[in-house]
């Protein structure tokens, strides 16, 4: 498991505590949707510089230009 995914975990628990035992088992996309919107942006780039979500995914989440 990665840094990345450990603290965005952290994250989405921090905002959505009845998602605790869930989210270690979560898709990276689906962890991406429970986290708070101020996040999202940033972790998907994070990610994606990680190659562990593809453009196609992150798109969901940045503007690419």
């Amino acid at each position: 498991m990665t840094n990345t995914r450990k603290l965005l975990e952290q994250y989405v628990v921090a905002w959505n505590t009845c998602l605790k035992e869930t989210a270690p088992t979560m898709d990276l996309v689906i962890l991406l949707r429970n986290s708070h919107p101020i996040y999202r942006a940033a972790f998907a780039s994070k990610l994606l510089d990680e190659k562990q979500i593809g453009k196609h995914a992150a798109a969901e989440f940045l503007k690419f230009v």
